[in-house]
């Protein structure tokens, strides 16, 4: 959207947007690129502000958006803007107005959905729709169930209407009846109910060569003929000894409840050339497909890792070798198949040039402890081995003492958590640890 033109917010009598004014998604995001523009602030300053992700700060702002971000989005740029008091609750109106007109157009001027209006972005945990939402994908952004959500301050009598609609949701999700939001219901429920197309896709497991020792695309080089001293380019390899493999650092890392099937991360900090930078993904509630990175430098990664649990959670490693040198310029592209929610992480790590075997498993909800021990994962002394767990409600997974955990990502009761060690001689190695939570946990060595 540009700044001039019929689109533009007329400003209130101190020169700011006047949310009372605006009318249209176009016109309320415009007005907060506005904000952001008078007080000239960074997306790094913002997410310093708001403790959101930069990729989620620059979705919310993104003038080509369908539909207004979700309202706890909207009020942390707000207050990181300085909008405080009466001023907040106006601009909450607004949002508030556009969310239901959206959805009234949306579904053709008839009511919106009653769990939509009052259900929160993220349900809270032990609800009905949290449990449902660990089954079924998420309607996309921009239909009616996603629309309005989080609407503040309805009416008593439309909020009576909304609750006992609510009701009529509730049972028509448990029972694969889509009355109430209509097409919307049938998308949400799709995964259970069938129909054809990429919505109604049936629990999926982890796509595997035949060889349950080597990922699907495996790095054409063996260990053997790995060469730890290739330059990025593959230029003729230096005669160089190899390191001891080392964690360097998190160059990139997003957790987003998004429609979307693909995500651009913008590095955050620099990566050294000659790296190696292993991506761990968890996707909640996808479809069976396959998880491409690449990165603005031409980089090629490879899947080293890949399990769904029955509820369609996947959780998946990827890694590029000899990576070229990248900056904060740089970023790094994700592309994956429909889902509810996606965590990356992007950890860079020195020394390994190949991914030697991998291993996986998964539990459900209930027990005391997650391990791949039963998939059987042979390490050499020396292996940099690396795990990722993705886990559901519950306790937080916490790996057994030898691990050094990483940084997790986390959206309501949905984790990531990953971790990494050197292995310390020749012999089996497995991902254990305690957790209460549903999970699926991958494990690669390294060298």
């Amino acid at each position: 959207m540009t700044s001039n033109g019929s689109d533009r917010p007329k400003p209130d009598g101190g020169g700011l947007p006047d949310p009372g004014a605006l009318g249209t998604v176009g016109e309320f995001v415009g007005a907060l690129r506005s904000l952001k523009a008078v007080e000239s602030l960074s997306l790094r300053e913002l997410q310093r502000r708001t403790g959101l992700p930069r990729t989620t700060i620059a979705h919310a702002l993104n003038d080509e958006r369908p539909s207004l971000p979700p309202w706890d989005r909207v009020q942390a740029l707000l207050q990181a803007f300085g909008v405080r008091g009466d001023a907040l609750a106006r601009w909450k109106d607004a949002w508030t107005r556009i969310r239901l007109d959206s959805a009234k157009s949306a579904g053709g001027g008839g009511e919106p959905g009653p769990e939509a209006a009052e259900r929160p972005a993220e349900p809270p945990e032990g609800e009905v729709q949290a449990a449902l939402e660990g089954e079924v994908p998420e309607a996309p952004e921009g239909d009616v169930r996603q629309a309005v959500a989080a609407v503040p301050d309805v009416s008593a009598a439309p909020r009576a209407a909304l609750r006992s609609g609510r009701r009529v949701l509730t049972y028509g999700g448990l029972l694969g009846v889509g009355a109430v939001l209509g097409a919307v219901a049938v998308f949400g429920l799709s995964g259970s109910a069938g129909g054809g197309g990429p919505e109604t896709c049936p629990p999926a497991t982890a796509s595997r060569s035949a060889d349950p020792g080597l990922p699907t695309s495996a790095d054409p080089r063996s260990p053997a003929s790995a060469d730890p001293g290739r330059s990025p380019t593959g230029d003729s390899p230096a005669l160089v000894v190899r390191a001891r493999p080392a964690w360097v650092g998190r160059p990139a890392s997003d957790a987003q409840i998004l429609s979307d099937t693909d995500v651009d991360l913008p590095v955050t900090s620099p990566v050294t050339g000659g790296d190696a930078l292993i991506v761990s993904v968890m996707l909640t509630s996808t479809c069976p497909g396959p998880v491409t990175v690449t990165d603005t430098q031409g980089d090629r990664f490879y899947v080293a890792g890949d399990v769904t649990d029955s509820r369609r959670h996947r959780t998946l490693l990827l890694a590029g070798f000899h990576v070229h040198a990248l900056t904060t310029a740089d970023s790094i592209r994700v592309v994956y198949p429909q889902a509810s929610k996606y965590h990356i992480a992007v950890d860079e790590y020195r020394g390994i040039s190949t991914v030697a075997a991998w291993a996986h498993a998964h539990g459900e909800a209930g027990g005391t402890a997650f391990t791949t021990s039963h998939s059987k994962l042979e390490c050499t002394g020396g292996d940099l081995v690396v795990a990722a767990v993705g886990s559901n409600s519950g306790t937080a997974p916490t790996y057994s003492a030898e691990w050094n955990a990483l940084p997790a990502l986390r959206l309501s009761s949905y984790r990531l958590s990953g971790a990494y060690r050197i292995a310390s001689e020749d012999a089996s190695c497995a991902a254990t640890g305690t957790t209460t939570a549903q999970w699926g946990a991958v494990v690669a060595a390294f060298r």
